[in-house]
């Protein structure tokens, strides 16, 4: 059975059990199944044409957070306007949150980028200082980045757009992955739609796109080139790589982080919100069988509710070894993370698809060693550090759970790509036009190859 196969296979038992539960009445299963697709069609039908079924985030009004340490004196030219929309109205700090606010915080930092966000139609100055700008005008040459998420606001781009190509300037979308377009399945309707009208909006506006990894970028390419055929506009294509030496506050770990870390059975630690593309169903199965067979060994779970996670949690939440060798922690901060990396036995990636992993670098960071599925982005990220098995396949995970349990080599912190370098990376990259992929300017599209910019290689 080939990978496809099996993520279809997996996607459909994972919702088969969460239909089983989720729905207030007491359906069939086959009813039930019915009932949620003829759901998904209304909303596709609908949202086509025209009609919203959500509300939109309420618009805070925060203060500007505070910017610690210095800040460079002077915007290198041309200008890269970092949009940070999404989390200037958002309190969120997972994901992509985090990596936009590492970036922001270096961006400024060091001169190379300006964060900015919409309000009213215009652009305004992310933080506040004598020495930054309120509103900020597109200029000539200005470079604007949209790497927020930003698939709630998508409405307010366009014109914003116009005003940055008018004033002779560009657009860049990051993408951070492309999966709701590649498996829709692993995601709800809502998720889907928004990330579909995100993507048909503004990716045919923008001048480049930027990916967080080598391998996204492959995704992309493939599916801006099934999607637009020979008759498809040239795209500029480039990637980077994420850092790892996240910024962490004066607090403290919380009590269940310490009280995890002083336990004397070995841990394994997977980190990254609850929904089915991480896996943790086909990774808490391994751990099943482990202890079923007498393997003493914990698994801690460090992720907030996602989608499509009904049937994971009424797993956990019924499992007899929860509080006992199965942990949950659903709301830690980056001090009880940092905690539980620096103590964990080893790391497990169990995604059957990603478009970075951030658990893996920040693993190697603290030099913990990695069990992931052997998929193309996990490989680009963690090298040789990871041990890696089969996508999907719970008797080869428990299998290189237990060799780990006999391997007692010494930790080894890793050679981590830094925030500073990752941002400097990122931003120099789009100042100087420098993707790695880029169309001749005659005949054939070049193979899909790197180009060396400083801080971006991979592993």
């Amino acid at each position: 059975m080939d990978l496809a196969t099996r993520i279809a296979v997996y996607l459909a038992s994972e919702e088969r059990q969460r239909e089983r539960i989720r729905s207030a009445y007491e359906l069939d299963p086959v009813t039930g199944y019915v009932y949620a697709r003829a759901k998904e069609f209304y909303w596709t039908v609908t949202r086509a044409a025209g009609v919203s079924h959500r509300k939109e985030p309420p618009r805070r009004a925060d203060p500007p957070p505070p910017l610690a340490g210095a800040v460079a004196p002077l915007l290198q030219r041309p200008r890269v306007l970092i949009d940070a929309t999404a989390i200037r109205r958002s309190g969120e700090r997972t994901g992509i949150q985090r990596v936009m606010r590492e970036i922001a915080r270096w961006a400024v930092a060091t001169g190379d980028g300006l964060p900015v966000f919409i309000e009213n139609g215009r652009l305004h100055a992310y933080y506040r200082r004598a020495s930054l700008p309120d509103v900020v005008e597109p200029q000539r040459g200005d470079k604007l980045l949209m790497l927020d998420a930003s698939f709630r606001f998508v409405d307010e781009y366009p014109a914003i757009m116009r005003r940055v190509a008018e004033s002779g300037g560009e657009t860049i979308l990051g993408v951070h992955d492309i999966l709701p377009l590649l498996y829709p399945g692993a995601f709800t309707a809502d998720c889907f739609l928004d990330f579909q009208r995100w993507f048909e909006t503004l990716a045919p506006q923008s001048d480049a796109f930027v990916c967080v990894s080598r391998s996204t970028a492959q995704s992309l390419a493939d599916y801006l080139a099934e999607r637009d055929g020979e008759a498809g506009r040239p795209r500029r294509i480039g990637w980077w790589r994420l850092g790892a030496d996240f910024a962490i506050d004066g607090t403290e770990p919380s009590r269940s982080a310490i009280a995890i870390g002083a336990g004397r059975t070995p841990f394994f630690l997977a980190v990254g919100t609850l929904e089915p593309r991480k896996a943790y169903a086909v990774a808490l199965t391994a751990f099943e069988r482990l202890w079923a067979a007498g393997r003493d060994a914990r698994f801690v779970i460090v992720g907030r509710r996602g989608w499509r996670f009904e049937a994971l949690e009424r797993r956990i939440r019924a499992h007899p070894e929860l509080g006992r060798r199965l942990h949950w922690l659903d709301d830690a901060d980056d001090a009880s993370l940092r905690h539980l990396y620096e103590r964990a036995h080893a790391l497990i990636a169990a995604s059957f698809a990603e478009g970075f992993g951030l658990p893996l670098a920040e693993a190697a960071c603290h030099g913990l060693p990695a069990i992931a599925s052997d998929i193309p982005v996990f490989r680009e990220i963690a090298g040789e550090r990871a041990t890696f098995f089969p996508p999907l396949d719970a008797d080869a995970l428990a299998d290189c759970i237990r060799c780990s349990l006999e391997d007692r080599r010494p930790r080894s912190p890793g050679r981590v790509v830094t925030w500073r370098e990752s941002s400097q990376a990122l931003l120099g990259m789009v100042r100087a036009g420098a993707y790695q992929w880029r169309p001749e300017p005659s005949a054939e599209a070049p193979p899909f190859a790197p180009v060396c910019v400083a801080g971006a290689a991979a592993s």
